[in-house]
């Protein structure tokens, strides 16, 4: 397969019919329908029912739709999902994220892998980490929960003091495990 040459323009909208694949697009604004792409470079980028491999933008918009990597200033992701999201503030409503890194994320109905975040807002979801300064919840399922501020209605299984005393206990029996093989290996000599 051949290197294709980004597709450069001031605006590209693209939509079920035109080729089934683009690789590179580089636009002011990229209103993507019913299509795929490698990467996105843009200002602004709105996707509805559309997948991308990485999106580099200010803006991104998507729904029903998804990426493996987003890096944007904003992003609202509407029933789809990301591999990845690196922004200043996230919106995901029905949809998943594997790893979010943002100053602020807000999730309603959704699921997401880790959080890492200044302020997280979730509502109805579920998350296997969160690792934020300020969490307000609303039904929130977390495996582990790492914050100096929490309100509202949390189910965790390991919050901040049982992560502690968790790290602690299992440090102390590593160390004694290490320390008896130390004794061990030292009578053989």
């Amino acid at each position: 397969m051949s290197e294709q040459e980004p597709l450069n323009l001031n605006s590209a909208s693209i939509e079920a019919g035109e080729p089934p694949r683009t690789e590179n697009i580089q636009a002011d604004v990229v209103n993507f329908s019913n299509a795929t792409a490698g990467t996105i470079q843009a200002e602004l980028v709105r996707m509805r029912q559309s997948g991308a491999e990485t999106i580099n933008a200010q803006e991104v918009e998507i729904r029903q739709g998804g990426a493996g990597g987003i890096k944007a200033e904003n992003v609202q992701i509407v029933q789809g999902g990301s591999g990845a999201v690196k922004s200043v503030h996230v919106d995901l409503t029905q949809g998943g994220i594997g790893l979010a890194n943002a100053d602020q994320i807000h999730v309603v109905e959704g699921g997401v892998g880790i959080i890492y975040s200044n302020v997280a807002t979730l509502q109805d979801s579920q998350v296997g980490l969160v690792v934020a300064r300020t969490v307000q919840a609303e039904k929130l399922r977390t495996g582990v929960l790492l914050a100096s501020h929490v309100e509202g209605d949390v189910e965790t299984i390991l919050d901040t003091p049982r992560a502690m005393l968790a790290g602690l206990t299992a440090g102390a029996a590593l160390g004694l495990v290490l320390w008896i093989g130390r004794l061990i290996g030292g009578r053989r000599s």
